[in-house]
This record gives structure tokens, C-alpha cells and sequence, in this order.
């Protein structure tokens, strides 16, 4: 028969997994996001451009990038919690608690089946999970920013007559 430490600690195990497992997951909805994206966007673009009393209006078409970028933001947002939760287990078992675990019989300072951290936040996790900062992060704001500021100099263009 199992120990209630060596049953919180396979339940410890198996959180990491469905962790990490949520953490791809994210990864991949985000990938998703960035294609849809760009589809809708050139798409928008090059219609502004063929018809040409719709040129003027190619500014417009940065609306399109702004929106997937909030919602790029959100999905990065739920997915920093996993992350927060993956580094609150490292600190855990990197930590003195896990050796009072194991002297007490069952875990001490880390609340089981949390994997997305809704209990444990602790100093730094709304920073950390803050849609505004995420939408800072390089990768989101080159990509993102960068179609933006392609659709309004096209318009800009197209307003001048120069496309």
C-alpha cells in the first residue's frame, strides 16, 4: 500500500505532465492565431488594393492585426499560468519543503491538482500573467505591431495616390 507522500507525489507527477501538455497546447492555439492572421489580413490588404476606390481605406485593415494580437495576448495570458504553475513545482521540489515532506509523510506548502495556479499566485504572478506586458513581449509586438504599421502605410500611400 502507497504512502500518502508517495500518492501526492505521483499526483505532483502527473500534474507536471498535463501541465506542460497545457503549455503546447497554448503553443499551438497561438500558431493558429498568427495564421488566421495573416490570412484575414493579406486578404483585407490585397482586396484594398485591386479595387482601387477601397486603396484610401487600406489603413483600416490594421484593425484586423490589432484584434488577433488581444486575442493572441489572452491564450499567452492563460498559458503564463501554466507556466507560473511549472515554476511554482520547480520551487517546490528544488526547496526545503520537500524535504519536510518527506519528514511529515505528505506535502507541505504546494496545493495538489492546480495546474493552472488558480490558489498558489504569490509576488510577481499578476505582472507576470498581465495581458499589456505580454502584449510587449518581442515575438507579439514586431509581428503584430509590423502588419499594423504595413496597413497604414499602404493607406497612407494609397491616399496620396501612390499605389
Amino acid at each position: 500500500m502507497a504512502t500518502a507522500l508517495e500518492y501526492q507525489l505521483e499526483l505532483l507527477k502527473t500534474e507536471i505532465e498535463t501541465v506542460n501538455g497545457s503549455i503546447r497546447q497554448m503553443d499551438d492555439i497561438t500558431k493558429s492565431v498568427k495564421e488566421w492572421t495573416v490570412g484575414i489580413w493579406a486578404a483585407s490588404v490585397g482586396g484594398a488594393l485591386i479595387t482601387p476606390r477601397f486603396t484610401a481605406y487600406a489603413a483600416l485593415t490594421s484593425v484586423v492585426p490589432l484584434l488577433f494580437w488581444f486575442v493572441d495576448a489572452w491564450y499567452r495570458r492563460i498559458q503564463r499560468k501554466f507556466i507560473w504553475r511549472s515554476i511554482t513545482i520547480s520551487k517546490f521540489l528544488n526547496g526545503p519543503n520537500l524535504s519536510a515532506s518527506f519528514e511529515r509523510g505528505s506535502l507541505i506548502g504546494i496545493t495538489l491538482l492546480d495546474p493552472k495556479n488558480r490558489t498558489g499566485t504569490g509576488d510577481g504572478y499578476e505582472a507576470f500573467i498581465h495581458w499589456r506586458r505580454i502584449m510587449r513581449f518581442r515575438s507579439l509586438s514586431i509581428f503584430y505591431g509590423g502588419m499594423c504599421a504595413i496597413s497604414v502605410a499602404v493607406g497612407l500611400l494609397g491616399t496620396c495616390g501612390l499605389l
